[in-house]
C-alpha cells in the first residue's frame, strides 16, 4: 500500500530510487495523483488536458463498442486527430481518480465483542461500510467505497472523483495493439503494442457529468512526464496501479480446493464457451464483432488458469502454504491459550469451507448459467433491481444501491453491443444441459422444473423446448425494452409475462439461497481470518502487505530477465526486429505494412536504443502484477513513465496464490516503441506534442506510409 513505502526507503534507495519515497504515500501529491482507475484496469494521466494512456486490451471493448462490420476499429485501429473527432468510449466508461484515503476500522468493527451470528456480523459491517460511503459520497461527484484490508482487519474509506464522460482517442490497429495474439499471450519474449489513450471530459464548470457535446477536457492537479531515457537491465521500475484479487493468505486447505476443483472447472466450461462463440462467429463478422470483447476475456484467463494449475505442481505450492502453517503452529506451540484459539480457528475455518464445497458443481453451473447468457444476466439484473428498489437504501444490495442506478441503466444499453441472441441460445444451451447432469443434492430447481413443464423426456429435446420458449417469449433482447423494464416495478415486470423474466425470477430462488449462505460464511470469516493474519505479520516481523482488492498498490522491481528451465536464459528487453522475424503475414503475426515498410527502410528515428541497436518493444520487470494491473504506470528511478504493464509471464502464473522471485516477472510495452508508432506510423502527432514531446517524422512521410497499411 502506498502507506507502507516509507518503511522501505532505505531499500529503495539502495535499488537505484531517486524519487523521494515519501512521494508515493502522498496519493493526491506527484507522481500518485496522476495514477486512476478505469475498472478493471489501470491507467494513468500524461497531460494537464485529461489525456489518459493505458493498454490496447483495456480499451478493447470501447472499440468493440464503437465497431461494426463496415467499420472495424478493432482491426483498423483508431486516431482522433483532433478533440472534435474523439468518440464516447461506452455508455458505463469510467474513470476514477482517488482523492482521499482514511483508516476507518474503528467505525466499521464498533462493539466487535458483541454476540452477534455470524450472519448479523455481515450484515452489520455492510451497512457500516454503506452508511461510511454514503455520508462521504453526499458532496456529489466522488464515489467512496470501504473495502476490507488484511482478511477484514482494517477497513480504509476510499474518496474518488468519477468521471463519467470518457472519450477514446487513440488506438493501433489490432496487427500492433494485439501483436501475437493469443498465441504469445502470457508469454515470452514478447513483441505487442499493448498501448492505448483515452480522455477524461467534465462539465464547463469542472464537475462529473454525463457525454455532453458542450463537455471540457478534465484538468487534473498531476500527469506525467514520458521519459524518453533508455531502460537498461537493473534499473529500478515502479507499477503502480489498481491490481484487482490475490489469494496470498489463503490455507493450503483452500489452495487445494482450487487445485482440484475451481480451476479446472473454470479451464472446462471456458474452453466450451469459447468454442461456441467461435463457431458463432466463424461466417459472421458481425457477430464475431459482438462476441469479440466476450472471447478475449475467456481466452486471457484460460490460459492464465492453466499456467496457474502447472505453476501450482512445478512450484509445490501446497507444500510451501503447509511448510508456513507449520511454521505458524509453532510460533503459538509455547502458549497454551493462543495454541487453543488458533487450532480452533483453523478447524472452523475449515468447516465454513465444507458447507460450500458441499454444493459446488452446482453454484460453478449456476454462475455460469448466467455468464454464457448475456440476455439471461440482463434479466436477472432488471428482477434483482424491481425487488431492492422499494427498500430503504441502506437495507438494498451492494451494486443496486441507488447510487448504483446511473451505472446499471449505461450497462444496459452497453450489453446491446454484446448481445448476440444465437449465441446467447448456444451458450445457454450448453450449460442448460450440464445442469440437467447435476446429482442429487446439486440440482438447480429452476431448470429442473423448465424442463420439466416442456414435457419432453429427452434431456436435449427438453433443453432445445425450453430456449424455444425463452427465445421465443421475451423481449429481454431489445434495449429500448430492457431500457422500460429498468424503470417498472416488480408487478409491472410480472405483468409482462416475459419468459426470460420469468425464468430469472426462478432462477433468483436459488441465488438468493445462496447469497445469504455466502454472507454467513463471509461473517464467519471476519471473525476467524484475522487471527491468521496477526500470527502471519508475528512470523514475518510486520513485513506483510494485503490481498489486492481493486486499491492502489506500488510493486517495486529492476529491469530483469530470468531462466525458465535448465539451459534457457531470457534477455529483459525485445526488439522492433523480433517484430519482424516473427511476421507471418497471417493472424496473429501479421503487423501492418506500413510498420515493416518504416522498419526495412531504417526509419527509426531517436528511438533506438543505442545499446540494442534497435528500437526497443517491450521489456521485463521483477515488478509483481495480477489482473487489474493491466495499464499500470511503470515508472523509472526518477517517476517518469517509462512504459505500461500489460502481461505477466506464463512460469508466474500461480503468483496469485504465492511468488516465486525466481520466475515472477512483469511484460511492460516500452514508451519508446509508443511514441515510434504514434510518430512514424500512425501519425498521433497532435497527441505526441500535447504530452510535450518533439515529433520527428514529417506528416507527409507519415501520410505516405499509411496508405501502405
Amino acid at each position: 500500500m502506498p502507506e507502507q513505502v516509507p518503511q522501505l526507503a532505505p531499500e529503495l534507495v539502495k535499488m537505484g530510487l531517486k524519487l523521494d519515497p515519501r512521494k508515493l504515500s502522498d496519493l493526491t501529491g506527484d507522481p500518485m495523483g496522476a495514477i486512476v482507475s478505469l475498472g478493471g484496469c489501470s491507467a494513468s494521466f500524461v497531460s494537464p488536458q485529461g489525456l489518459i494512456v493505458t493498454n490496447h486490451h483495456c480499451v478493447y471493448g470501447y472499440l468493440q463498442f464503437n465497431s461494426t462490420a463496415e467499420k472495424d476499429l478493432i482491426e483498423k485501429g483508431f486516431l482522433a486527430k483532433t478533440k472534435a473527432d474523439e468518440i464516447a468510449a461506452a455508455p458505463d466508461a469510467r474513470v476514477w481518480v482517488t482523492i482521499s484515503i482514511e483508516d476507518v476500522t474503528a467505525q466499521v468493527l464498533s462493539r466487535a465483542g458483541e454476540k452477534l451470528s455470524d450472519l448479523e456480523r455481515y450484515n452489520r459491517v455492510e451497512r457500516r461500510r454503506k452508511e461510511l460511503a454514503r455520508e462521504c459520497e453526499k458532496e456529489g461527484g466522488v464515489r467512496c467505497t470501504v473495502p476490507a484490508f488484511f482478511e477484514g482487519s482494517k477497513y480504509w474509506r476510499i474518496k474518488q472523483l468519477e468521471i463519467r464522460d470518457v472519450r477514446l482517442v487513440y488506438a493501433p490497429p489490432r496487427g500492433i495493439g494485439n501483436y501475437g495474439g493469443e498465441v504469445d499471450n502470457w508469454m515470452w519474449p514478447r513483441h505487442t503494442g499493448d498501448f492505448g489513450f483515452l480522455r477524461a471530459y467534465v462539465a464547463p464548470a469542472g464537475r462529473p457529468a454525463d457525454f455532453a457535446a458542450e463537455n471540457v477536457p478534465y484538468r487534473p492537479k498531476h500527469f506525467l512526464k514520458v521519459a524518453t531515457a533508455d531502460v537498461d537491465p537493473g534499473d529500478v521500475m515502479m507499477t503502480i496501479g489498481y491490481p484487482g484479487k490475490t489469494f496470498r493468505y489463503e490455507l493450503a486447505s483452500e489452495v487445494r480446493e482450487a487445485q482440484d476443483f475451481d480451476l479446472p472447472t473454470s479451464i472446462r466450461y471456458r474452453k466450451e464457451l469459447i468454442r461456441i462463440l467461435e463457431n458463432a462467429g466463424k461466417a459472421d463478422r458481425a457477430v464475431d464483432i459482438r462476441n469479440a470483447a466476450r472471447l478475449r476475456s475467456l481466452l486471457n484467463y484460460l490460459k492464465k488458469y492453466e499456467g496457474t494449475l502447472e505453476a501450482f505442481d512445478k512450484g509445490k505450492l501446497i507444500d510451501r502454504r503447509t511448510v508456513e502453517e507449520k511454521e505458524l503452529a509453532a510460533l503459538v506451540a509455547g502458549d497454551r491459550a493462543a495454541k487453543r484459539s488458533y487450532e480452533e480457528a483453523l478447524a472452523e475455518i475449515a468447516k465454513w469451507n465444507a458447507r460450500q464445497i458441499a454444493t459446488r458443481e452446482r453454484d460453478a453451473v449456476l454462475e455460469w448459467l448466467l455468464s454464457a447468457s448475456p440476455m439471461l444476466s440482463q434479466a436477472n439484473t432488471l428482477w434483482k433491481l424491481s425487488g431492492e428498489r422499494p427498500k430503504n437504501d441502506l437495507d438494498r444490495a451492494l451494486g443496486y444501491q441507488e447510487r448504483d442506478w446511473k451505472r446499471l441503466n449505461a450497462a444496459v444499453k452497453r450489453a446491446q453491443r454484446t448481445i448476440e441472441p444465437g449465441s446467447d441460445r448456444a451458450g445457454l444451451r450448453y450449460f442448460a444441459i450440464e445442469a440437467a447432469k447435476l446429482s442429487k443434492g446439486q440440482r438447480i430447481a429452476a431448470v429442473d422444473g423448465a424442463l420439466a413443464a416442456t414435457g419432453k423426456r429427452e434431456t436435449a429435446a427438453a433443453v432445445d423446448e425450453l430456449l424455444d420458449r425463452l427465445y421465443g417469449g421475451t423481449k429481454v433482447g431489445d434495449v429500448k425494452e430492457r431500457l422500460a423494464m429498468f424503470d417498472e416495478s416488480r408487478t409491472q415486470l410480472e405483468g409482462r409475462n416475459d419468459a426470460m423474466l420469468g425464468f430469472a425470477k426462478a432462477l433468483r430462488r436459488t441465488l438468493d439461497e445462496k447469497e445469504k449462505r455466502d454472507n454467513e460464511v463471509a461473517g464467519a470469516m471476519m471473525r476467524l481470518r484475522p487471527e491468521y493474519v496477526t500470527l502471519l505479520q508475528k512470523l514475518r516481523k510486520g513485513r506483510v502487505y494485503p490481498d489486492a482488492n481493486g486499491t492502489l498498490r506500488i510493486s517495486f522491481g529492476k529491469v530483469q530477465g530470468y531462466s525458465p528451465r535448465d539451459s534457457v536464459q531470457y534477455a529483459a528487453q525485445t526488439t522492433l526486429s523480433g517484430i519482424i522475424e516473427k511476421e507471418t503475414g497471417r493472424d496473429p503475426f501479421d503487423s501492418p505494412a506500413v510498420l515493416l515498410s518504416a522498419s526495412s527502410g531504417k526509419k527509426l528515428g531517436p528511438y533506438v536504443d543505442p545499446d540494442l541497436g534497435d528500437v526497443p518493444v517491450n521489456f521485463l520487470s521483477s515488478g509483481d502484477i495480477t489482473n487489474g494491473s493491466s495499464g499500470s504506470a511503470t515508472l523509472n528511478a526518477s517517476g517518469e513513465l517509462a512504459g505500461l504493464a500489460f502481461d505477466g509471464n506464463y512460469e508466474a502464473m500461480g503468483s496469485d496464490y504465492l511468488v516465486n522471485p525466481d520466475v515472477t516477472r512483469t511484460i511492460h510495452v516500452d514508451t519508446r516503441y509508443i511514441l515510434w508508432v504514434m510518430d512514424a506510423i500512425d501519425g498521433a502527432h497532435n497527441l505526441i506534442r500535447e504530452m510535450g514531446l518533439p515529433v520527428h517524422f514529417a506528416r507527409s512521410d507519415v501520410a505516405t506510409k499509411s496508405s501502405a497499411r
